[in-house]
């Protein structure tokens, strides 16, 4: 069977705990206060068994409307409302605003539980059904039924109980699959076993043993045991009441509002893209820029809203707007929230987070966006990554990355990324083992402007091979692993080809005309003339008229890049043969020798010291010599 939640809601002193009790044997009003006042302050638990034998746990809340805050972290886990409305008063403004928060929280279904009986005569309780019902009309309720009972004389709790075992049957379906969530509603340590958090899990499933993380802080701890409805368990599911007992965190590193969670599955953000909705009976127009206090799960924050294409919104209205938290909240995609006015604090409106963590937009792009933002809110995580990719992020993610912004695991995006894949929206890469997504026109953004850059090459300098892969890389601005997802996949589609970290289209070759030539041989004959006292690479471009200089500096770094000349530092080159005949040389005097001074190498070449050095400097990198104090003995390449 499913698990479920079912919670209490209503106005002050109707019956609420009562009821609970009446049903389940449980006081839900735990502390020393709430039971000396008689009066619920924060939000109480009990469970209990229907005649199906389905085990319910039941969140027992706060109905003062000094404790709505309360109130809130109480029902932001229950899939099954009691709204509880006493026989002798009726509705009352708690009722009104709990059901309007109801309504926000998107609860699906309920019973209206009218309390207090046996107070009133039959006359009076038909009046109050009948003004209970025109109340609930367009509500979630509307549909489902509206019982009378007596906590004290136990009319009506078995038609209740039987009630709310047929609405648990309703197809509620639980999502089991991906990473567990659990909003903390309770904190408190215990002797001889530690700190202890409870809540409602909302997805997933939860081990005894397993690593987990608390957002927003991001306390890494691990959990050592479980307990659902009192009893000792290995594993949670969703749709639970669990208490977990987690090592190493003390009760003042975790507040009411933080959220567990596995490793890395969460975001902690202080930004939001959301949809809101104005209540109807809200008293005043909402301000853009006005603050305001937000509910999230069991969180409370403050935070701006700013609205997205008007200065105030009128009660009844709807709008998506931009939440400023004034610190970091754990949320993702699709959850609910509540806003309440700063000052008066009064319930006001509420609605969806689409976007957390959003890319800062412009203006006029909040307006392009609303159509995306649409498709977002009314569809699911294909739309909601596809416009994260598209407007709200990065133009691509590793999949890993997306996870944490819709609290789904790593397959549950996959089947995501492979449907907008088949719709030709996104690119796929792997790189070094990891998925990379990137939106379709961001990558094929990337691919022209990649084919311009080494276009452009090719034109401004013909006679070179290409552009080096760091060099575009640099002009595409892109971080290097990306870089090198997109050229494997631009080679395999043959745009491109690569050699020694040189790119160029695919099938260019250099042409050299007849004046590259002249220029190519003018060259060479410096450097075979000059083997050992070349000229500095400034001195050598001087030699050409002023209109050949360009071509003669490209020509000269083309001889380099084809090995016809080694660059010994900035302004020394020297040819290729002239290397091979001073190991010719070097061969042959430590045939007879078994060290060379650089005096005897100068001397050798017939040059001088400045050119010497260099030479055998790199001579020693190539392992034709070896250095061994200020003179040189035989490399290991020296005959090879």
């Amino acid at each position: 069977m499913t698990n479920l939640i079912i919670g209490t809601a209503g106005h002050i002193d109707h019956g609420k705990t009562t009821l609970i009790k009446a049903l389940t044997g449980i006081n839900a009003d735990r502390l020393r206060e709430e039971q000396e006042r008689g009066i619920t302050i924060d939000i109480g638990f009990a469970h209990m068994t229907l005649p199906s034998g389905r085990r319910v746990g039941i969140v027992d809340v706060p109905g003062h409307e000094k404790f709505v805050k309360n109130m809130l972290a109480g029902v932001s886990g229950i899939e099954i409302a009691l709204l509880v409305i006493a026989a002798d008063e009726g509705i009352m403004p708690q009722t009104k605003e709990h059901l309007n928060i109801l309504n926000i929280l998107d609860i699906k279904k309920g019973i209206t539980v009218i309390t207090k009986a046996d107070l009133v005569d039959d006359e009076w309780l038909e009046l109050v059904t009948e003004d209970i019902k025109q109340h609930i009309k367009g509500t979630f309720l509307e549909n489902f039924p509206v019982i009378p009972v007596s906590s004290t004389t136990g009319e009506g709790l078995d038609r209740l109980r039987m009630a709310i075992d047929e609405i648990c049957n309703y197809d509620i379906k639980k999502d089991l699959e991906s990473p567990f969530r659990l909003p903390v509603d309770r904190i408190f340590s215990l002797q001889g076993i530690g700190t202890v958090v409870t809540g409602s899990l909302l997805c997933g499933k939860v081990k005894t043993g397993q690593d987990i993380q608390i957002f927003p802080k991001g306390i890494k701890s691990r959990v050592r045991s479980l307990e659902v409805h009192d009893k000792s368990v290995d594993e949670a599911e969703a749709g639970q009441r669990t208490a977990l007992n987690i090592v190493d965190v003390k009760t003042d590193d975790i507040h009411r509002g933080d959220v567990i969670a596995p490793y890395g599955t969460l975001l902690s953000v202080s930004k939001v893209y959301v949809y809101l909705k104005l209540m109807e009976d809200a008293p005043w127009p909402l301000k853009n820029r006005a603050r305001v206090r937000v509910h999230v799960g069991t969180k409370e924050v403050l935070a701006r809203m700013v609205l997205f294409d008007r200065q105030k919104l009128n009660p009844g209205e709807d709008c998506f707007a931009e939440l400023l938290f004034e610190e970091s909240v754990a949320c993702a995609y699709k959850d609910h929230f509540v806003i309440r006015s700063y000052s008066p604090i009064i319930s006001i409106g509420g609605g969806q987070i689409i976007y957390p963590n959003p890319r800062r937009l412009k203006k006029a792009e909040k307006q392009r966006s609303i159509d995306i933002l649409n498709k977002a809110l009314h569809g699911d995580i294909e739309e909601f990554t596809y416009g994260l990719l598209k407007t709200f992020g990065k133009g691509y993610m590793f999949l890993k990355d997306i996870c944490p912004y819709v609290g789904k695991n790593i397959d549950q995006v996959k089947k995501t990324i492979r449907n907008l894949y088949d719709k030709n929206k996104v690119v796929l890469l792997n790189i070094n083992g990891e998925d990379l997504v990137l939106n379709k026109k961001y990558g094929d953004n990337l691919k022209d402007k990649a084919i311009a850059i080494v276009e452009s090459y090719h034109k401004n300098y013909p006679i070179s091979d290409g552009i080096s892969k760091e060099e575009l890389r640099s002009k595409l601005n892109l971080e290097q692993r990306l870089f090198e997802g997109l050229m494997e996949k631009w080679i395999e589609q043959d745009l491109f080809e690569v050699s020694k970290n040189t790119v160029k289209r695919l099938g260019f070759e250099v042409v050299l005309d007849d004046m590259h030539l002249e220029i190519k041989n003018k060259i060479m004959e410096v450097y075979n003339t000059n083997m050992w006292s070349p000229p500095s690479t400034k001195d050598l471009i001087s030699i050409f008229p002023e209109n050949q200089r360009n071509q003669a500096t490209d020509i000269l770094y083309r001889l380099l890049a084809e090995g016809m000349l080694t660059k010994l530092n900035d302004e020394i080159f020297v040819s290729k043969a002239s290397i091979q005949k001073a190991i010719k040389k070097l061969q042959n005097h430590f045939l007879e020798n078994n060290e060379l001074t650089v005096s005897e190498f100068r001397d050798m070449l017939k040059t001088t010291r400045k050119y010497a050095v260099p030479i055998l400097e790199h001579l020693d990198s190539m392992k034709i010599t070896k250095r061994i104090g200020e003179k040189r003995s035989a490399g290991s390449n020296l005959y090879l």
